[in-house]
């Protein structure tokens, strides 16, 4: 379920996928939920639209330590984009809550609200991404058994982005 404004949207997908980076000799994992909705007639407007929350969680070592927590206030960023007939209008939120429920293997369920919209589903866990320069440096920040092994290798400047997916 999906409410802006109190407006209820029908979801077209819900994908998640975890940055992994360390800063000041932290772990930190960025959620970043991704989630498109489909066009629907509002008064003379056809509105749709994306939303996209990014959330910094210190201190997770695993998918599994994901589930049944729940962090509010300013823990990162939701951006909400609606195109109102063929008008983007953007709105970024940085005081929200999350609350994270369950996990079964590639399904992550969980509640996100902000002042003015509401997001409770099911969304998709696909990948982790990280800079990390080796598997055996990122083992000890982050349990990688719920992935593949081969990552993909992206290089960026100087830098080398490494992909890893989740099993099914």
């Amino acid at each position: 379920m999906l409410k802006i404004n109190d407006i209820e949207f029908k979801e077209k997908f819900t994908e998640v996928n975890i940055r992994q980076r360390m800063y000041k000799e932290k772990n930190i994992i960025t959620l970043i939920i991704t989630t498109e909705f489909y066009p629907a007639l509002f008064g003379e407007n056809v509105v749709s639209g994306a939303i996209e929350a990014k959330i910094d969680l210190e201190g997770i070592k695993s998918l599994d330590e994901l589930q049944e927590r729940t962090h509010e206030g300013e823990i990162g960023n939701v951006t909400i984009s609606v195109n109102n007939d063929g008008v983007w209008e953007h709105e970024s939120k940085d005081n929200f809550k999350i609350e994270i429920k369950k996990r079964k293997n590639r399904d992550l369920e969980f509640i996100l609200k902000t002042d003015n919209c509401e997001l409770d589903t099911i969304g998709v866990l696909v990948s982790l991404y990280t800079t990390s320069t080796s598997r055996e440096k990122l083992l000890k920040e982050f349990d990688l058994d719920d992935f593949y092994d081969k990552p993909t290798i992206r290089e960026i400047g100087n830098n080398k982005v490494y992909k890893y997916f989740v099993k099914e």
